[in-house]
């Protein structure tokens, strides 16, 4: 199920627009021939479309179809995760993540050190401490963070343990050579939330994954591998061969049983295809630990506990006591905008769930879902129908939901904010950047649609078959004289014969649909 929640957020639809009487399918009079063509397929045969679209100024409807109808959102519901961060944060905030000595130095020595996280997504990588988040999500590769199922996927081009030096690099620079006991990483902020795709902490460096970077051999020579970024923290055995040029990659990643640290990479890369796949990290305060006690090393301070050793969190001071004279390093953060734009444009359901915990922070708490509740705040703020918004986490998993009235408008609110320039700006654009970067290329409507996407299948174990419980897209669209069109779109209950294909078809299909209707609505 996560691969297809996954893929769904790197192969994802776009818009569609038909006015309609009839409450089962829309009335092909009022869509363009190319969107019928597409809505005439086998596929969609068992779905329904579900759309709003209106004028942003003037509020007047100029499409719909069962617009009052629940639907799941899938991951536009991040629309309503990051808009809500902007409005109680700001787009502009950063997070400021300090660095404690225990005791004064004393003789350029102290008892230990603590890193108390704040959640920084970026923490140094990403271009951060150049002040933005770079996004490596392009219209013919994938984020990192999808490396395990994503064929294309890329790493960050920038130094994920920038941060972590930076902060070495001051602590040095207060005199200090020797750290006599423990560092430790204080996560404490919030209770490690449990996502869809793993823990979601309150520290992450390189996304709190181990990239592994496969190398073919020649012939069915062995393959080789590097990790980023280079650790002692999880030794990696190659077991990988090469197969075929014409081969596919098949590659796993496992603990070895007779040492779990040890990560085994076994499986098959085709000659002169280098390969990208990812560990996750199952203990993300352990493995920035590790990491800061060899960035202490790389600045000269010596750490008298072992770098390999568990992060323990038993004999802090309460939360929040630590003396302010005792800080002796501290990181900033890129502002809120960048995290926003990377959620938005990735779908990065990890980033979007951290963003939840963020919330719920901000309101004294250290249980996540109260984030929650600071969303439904401004979802009635927005004056939308709350009752019609369910969601269950920061990301839009199952069963999230709501109508594509009721998403055009909160969309239409979030536009009209203070902050609504941001957001607008960080959503994918098709044929251009993000999820909506993989289609539309050749479309005239390419550049003129920007929207958050959202994918949610199942497939049938018996007969390989896929359902595609939906489709969304909701977002902002362009016409050709300038006018914005908000709207809320969904195609549910398509089925196909594969995954595969469920993947590429959706995907195209619901963008060719969308295509014809920007242009529709330019005339």
């Amino acid at each position: 199920m996560r691969a297809f929640g996954v893929f769904g957020a790197l192969l994802t639809a776009v818009l569609l627009v038909a006015c309609s009487d009839r409450a089962d399918e829309p009335d092909d009079a009022g869509i363009p021939q190319a969107a019928a063509d597409v809505m005439a397929k086998p596929a969609y045969s068992t779905a329904r479309w579900l759309y709003y679209f209106a004028d942003q100024e003037t509020g007047e409807v100029l499409a719909e179809n069962r617009s009052d109808e629940m639907v799941f959102t899938a991951s536009t519901a991040k629309n309503f995760t990051v808009g809500t961060v902007y409005d109680e944060i700001g787009p502009d905030t950063t997070l400021t993540t300090p660095v404690y000595a225990t005791a004064a130095p004393q003789n350029g020595s102290v008892p230990g050190l603590v890193l108390v996280a704040q959640g920084d997504l970026a923490f140094g990588g990403r271009g951060a401490m150049e002040g933005r988040m770079d996004n490596t999500f392009t219209a013919t590769t994938a984020d990192h963070v999808y490396g395990d199922v994503a064929p294309n996927a890329v790493t960050p081009e920038q130094d994920p343990l920038a941060g972590l030096d930076d902060l070495a690099r001051q602590v040095a620079a207060r005199g200090i050579t020797r750290v006599d006991g423990d560092v430790v990483i204080d996560t404490r902020i919030w209770e490690t939330y449990a996502g869809q795709e793993g823990p979601v902490p309150s520290i992450f460096v390189n996304d709190n994954l181990l990239d592994i970077e496969i190398t073919p051999g020649t012939g069915s020579g062995a393959a080789t591998v590097h990790t980023t970024p280079a650790t002692s923290a999880f030794p990696v055995r190659s077991e990988v061969t090469t197969g075929a040029a014409d081969s596919a990659a098949a590659v796993t990643v496992s603990p070895d049983p007779a040492d779990p640290r040890t990560l085994v990479v076994s499986g098959s890369v085709p000659e002169g295809k280098p390969h990208l796949t990812v560990y996750r990290i199952p203990d993300a305060a352990t493995w920035a630990r590790t990491l800061f006690v060899e960035a202490l090393a790389r600045a000269g301070i010596t750490v008298a506990a072992p770098a390999l050793a568990s992060n323990e969190q038993s004999g802090l001071p309460a939360a929040g006591t630590y003396p302010e004279q005792n800080e002796v390093a501290s990181l900033q953060s890129p502002p809120m905008q960048s995290f926003g734009t990377m959620i938005l444009q990735t779908s990065y359901n990890t980033g979007a769930n951290a963003l939840l915990c963020l919330l719920a922070a901000r309101s004294g708490s250290t249980d996540c879902d109260d984030g929650l509740k600071t969303i439904r705040a401004a979802i009635d703020k927005s004056g939308i129908d709350s009752d019609a918004v369910v969601l269950v986490d920061g990301q839009g998993a199952d069963p999230a939901s709501t109508t594509p009235k009721q998403m055009s408008g909160w969309l239409t609110w979030a536009a009209e904010q203070p902050w609504g320039d941001a957001f607008v700006a960080g959503q994918p654009v098709l044929g251009e950047s993000g999820t909506l970067g993989l289609t539309g290329a050749d479309s005239p409507a390419r550049g003129k649609i920007a929207a958050k996407t959202g994918t949610s299948a199942a497939g049938d174990p018996a007969t390989g078959r896929t359902l595609f419980n939906v489709q969304s897209l909701a977002g902002y669209l362009t016409t050709d004289d300038g006018r914005r069109v908000v709207f809320g779109l969904s195609m549910s209950g398509g089925t196909y014969p594969d995954v595969l294909t469920a993947l590429v078809q959706s995907n195209d299909d619901v963008a060719a649909v969308a295509a014809a209707f920007q242009q529709e609505l330019s005339q």
